[in-house]
């Protein structure tokens, strides 16, 4: 078995089953990928809100790859043990109108930069969030053949923001076309189930993985094996504030709940509307609590106390 590294010198915008892979490596072997933050390097922590406005938004996402796993074929899988991040220190999330879960209610664009120590941030007034990195896209070529944005994820992976893509997981995909094609950008040092703001805590970062390619295996989506801590040990230890709304509208509900997180944040520790709607995208977990009473839905809201300084 052999250890690879693949830089970020060139990186993607779209996938195209078409792209020369830049690396190609055997069953078994690791690769450490390098990666742009997700402005693909147009962003740096130095940048203002005004940098991200006149950034190329055509340019989000920055993949790096593609890799091709010798002999890896329609119908096999991909076993990807996902072993190690390493972040550079520093991080931004963001508001852009019309985008985003509350996207007509902040009509300026907003840019918060974080700095990161090894495993949290103070940068924002009050708390100290844990970081817990991931790949918000891990994919494959698609098999179709042309462009595609890389917003959509779907079958192939792709830009899935399941931040439980933690060091430790394993992730399964499918192969489409010869080779796989593995990609890999996106990283996030954090974020809540939801990534409401539009954002993570988009990153620049390495990310080491072990490729297994296991033959005639159909998968139909993205499997994933992760550790059974999905919420930050740190967070477990203080009590959770839970905020609940049902109705027939699973948005609208999301909406009222992180509106609802949006308003105790400012309360308790005086946030800008902006600074808690994005401190909402990086640690408040949505989930879905109750589909059963049909036509209504329960949406709940998680945020952890221990946040709080």
């Amino acid at each position: 078995m052999a250890d690879h590294y693949l830089d970020k010198s060139i990186t993607y915008n779209r996938w195209d089953r078409s792209y020369e892979p830049r690396l190609s490596i055997q069953s078994g072997d690791t690769v450490t990928i390098e990666m742009n933050d997700a402005s693909d390097g147009q962003l740096s922590k130095e940048s203002t809100a005004t940098d991200w406005e006149k950034a190329d938004k055509m340019r989000v996402h920055g993949l790096t790859g593609p890799i091709e796993v010798a002999g890896a074929g329609k119908g096999d899988r991909l076993k990807i043990d996902i072993i190690e991040y390493e972040h550079e220190n520093w991080a931004w999330t963001s508001i852009i109108p019309g985008l985003g879960l509350l996207d007509t209610e902040f009509d300026e664009v907003f840019l918060q930069i974080w700095e990161l120590g090894e495993t949290q941030t103070r940068s924002m007034p009050g708390l100290t969030l844990d970081l817990n990195p991931f790949c918000g896209i891990i994919g494959v070529q698609r098999e179709a053949l042309g462009e595609f944005r890389t917003r959509p994820p779907g079958a192939f992976g792709g830009n899935m923001d399941v931040k439980h893509l933690v060091a430790g997981s394993t992730l399964h995909l499918p192969v489409f076309v010869p080779g796989a094609g593995l990609c890999a950008g996106d990283c996030h040092a954090a974020q809540g189930d939801g990534e409401v703001s539009i954002n993570g805590m988009e990153a620049p970062m390495k990310v080491t993985l072990r490729v297994e390619l296991i033959k005639d295996a159909p998968l139909e989506s993205p499997y994933l094996i992760t550790p059974g801590e999905l919420v930050s040990p740190r967070y477990i230890a203080k009590p959770i504030h839970a905020f609940i709304e049902s109705g027939e509208d699973p948005r609208e509900l999301c909406k009222n709940v992180v509106r609802r997180s949006i308003r105790y944040l400012q309360e308790r520790v005086g946030l800008t509307r902006q600074q808690a709607y994005v401190t909402c995208s990086i640690v408040l977990d949505l989930k879905v609590s109750q589909l059963v009473n049909t036509p209504t839905t329960t949406i709940t809201g998680y945020l952890p106390d221990a946040i709080f300084d």
